[in-house]
């Protein structure tokens, strides 16, 4: 066939479509998208890479996934906590959640702007040691919070605690080294230790078995022990007999080698082994009738040796709030507002506006509170005529004190003859949190004003007290402790009034415990009704 015979028309037309079929077939060959191999018309941003490679970016961010820690979510790169991690996908940390970085959430974290992974709480309060400027809770700073939200040390020569990690009040340093006897394993600098320092931060006493100093506070590096009874010539006036240079066996001296009278012990007959003296007049708490320096007694001498409270005395012992402060606004001269026996100065809560509440800022203990996970307990070993099971003396019902009802109630029952029969209702913290020290608890008890009718409150037949890891911190019949009342009055508990016994505190504690028992000549059954235990978890200041 001639071409010329061919229609020329035709041929173009042919031409036309076999361009075309070879564009589609150069489309699809490669693997290239329609836009020029940046995306897919999916939007999976599948490419390929200037050297042919294939680029893979899931989630369609514009972050390839090799280069992307969350292919699978789109994110911009923000990562707050810095650990390598997108805030996008970052399960553990989320954009604010965990400002300090630490790995631990805001709301559980106790310095929730200073990274504590640890969360080491030495005093078991509201904050962590790394921001405690009072680490271990004894009333003395050892840190000093700077403008920027940061924290640094307090050196002792400028008033800081010269033991950070365990609580001394009184910070004594009996060689003068910048270090408390509480936390010098050389208290009296002479080169033999009396204390060793345990991984945890602790310490406990080295004996003279082991090499331990045979007077801890009296320097005498030849150790010399002429009788050989574990106490050193240096503190042993005679070398046979008890040691008259300690009379009253506190560790503080108060005669020299001669039997002359020393000024270290601020109360020589009186065991006071942290020397507390809050007026600052040489003359320690323990023994000091009037330890504010008021004009106004809070002790009165019984006894040559033993100090015991006058009833009646000073209604504030440790603030001043006498005659000569009548001046003061707000103080005058022993003024009790609301009348509780507390002194205003001195008074954290005036009893007419008490409440206690889900709410307010004294909380009921409750088992659902995680702050406090609080359980209840009996004992009912002390109790009279046991063997009649409990009939005369027990606590029913022990757990309605503590759960979210504040309408129910534990019941406290005792006989007492003499003194013989006690029964006790506790409410603990188990979830090492302590209460600040400076708090007022409150216990919500039916009828309490028929409690002071019957003399309970005033014969030492009922009592409150604290207590810390299972020691007894206060009493409110004043043999623990000092500046403390009970009494009746009327408050809220959840929306509803209610009667409490107001028992004002000052050292920290974990457990409150309601005491049926003490001394009376006869007392037949007494029974009242516990509602709830209240407390702050901040320090209650004085208004």
């Amino acid at each position: 066939m001639k071409l010329n015979n061919l229609n020329l028309p035709l041929i173009l037309l042919f031409t036309a479509l076999l361009a075309l079929a070879g564009c589609e077939a150069d489309s699809s060959g490669d693997g290239s998208s329609v836009n020029g191999g940046e995306q897919n018309v999916d939007g999976s941003g599948n490419g390929s890479n200037d050297d042919g490679s294939k680029e893979f970016d899931e989630d369609g961010d514009g972050i390839p996934d090799n280069e992307d820690s969350c292919p699978a979510t789109g994110n911009d790169g923000v990562d707050a906590d810095a650990d390598g991690i997108d805030d996008a996908c970052d399960g553990q940390v989320s954009n604010q959640d965990d400002l300090d970085g630490d790995g631990v959430l805001n709301g559980e974290d106790n310095c929730p702007l200073i990274a504590n992974p640890d969360q080491k709480n030495t005093d078991r309060d509201l904050y962590g040691d790394a921001c405690d400027i009072d680490t271990d809770g004894d009333g003395v700073d050892d840190k000093v919070k700077n403008s920027d939200g940061t924290f640094k040390a307090k050196p002792a020569a400028d008033g800081g605690d010269n033991c950070p990690l365990i609580a001394n009040s009184s910070q004594s340093d009996r060689d003068g080294n910048g270090v408390g006897n509480a936390c010098d394993t050389d208290a009296d600098g002479d080169g033999v230790d009396d204390k060793v320092e345990a991984s945890d931060g602790t310490f406990s006493v080295l004996s003279v078995a082991d090499g331990g100093d045979n007077c801890p506070l009296q320097p005498n590096a030849n150790q010399l022990d002429s009788d050989d009874d574990g106490l050193g010539d240096a503190c042993e006036t005679d070398g046979a007999i008890w040691d008259q240079t300690d009379r009253d066996g506190d560790g503080i001296a108060n005669k020299d080698l001669a039997g002359n009278d020393i000024s270290d012990d601020n109360c020589p007959t009186v065991a006071n082994p942290n020397q507390e003296d809050s007026d600052g007049d040489g003359l320690g708490n323990v023994c000091d009738a009037d330890m504010d320096n008021d004009g106004v007694n809070d002790k009165t001498d019984v006894d040559p040796v033993v100090m015991l409270p006058l009833v009646g005395g000073d209604n504030c012992p440790y603030v001043p709030n006498g005659a000569d402060q009548a001046g003061v606004a707000g103080v005058g001269n022993q003024t009790d507002t609301d009348g509780d026996g507390v002194g205003d100065a001195c008074d954290r809560v005036n009893n007419i506006e008490f409440a206690c509440g889900v709410g307010e800022q004294f909380t009921p203990m409750l088992a659902s509170d995680s702050q406090i996970a609080a359980v209840a307990s009996v004992d009912e070993s002390a109790c009279l005529l046991p063997a009649l099971g409990g009939l005369l003396c027990n606590v029913s019902d022990e757990g309605n004190v503590i759960d979210d009802d504040l309408a129910n109630f534990a019941t406290i029952q005792n006989t007492n003859l003499l003194g013989l029969s006690n029964v006790s209702l506790r409410v603990a913290a188990t979830s090492g949190f302590a209460y600040p020290g400076h708090n007022v608890i409150g216990v919500s008890i039916a009828e309490a004003s028929q409690l002071v009718k019957l003399g309970l409150l005033t014969n030492g037949g009922l009592k409150v007290r604290t207590l810390l890891n299972g020691e007894i911190q206060e009493e409110s019949d004043g043999q623990v402790g000092a500046d403390l009342d009970l009494l009746g009055i009327v408050g809220l508990l959840g929306g509803n009034e209610s009667e409490f016994l107001v028992f004002q505190t000052s050292k920290r504690f974990d457990s409150v415990e309601v005491v049926s028992g003490g001394f009376q000549l006869l007392s037949l059954l007494d029974e009242f009704n516990v509602h709830a235990v209240c407390a702050s978890k901040t320090e209650v200041q004085v208004p």
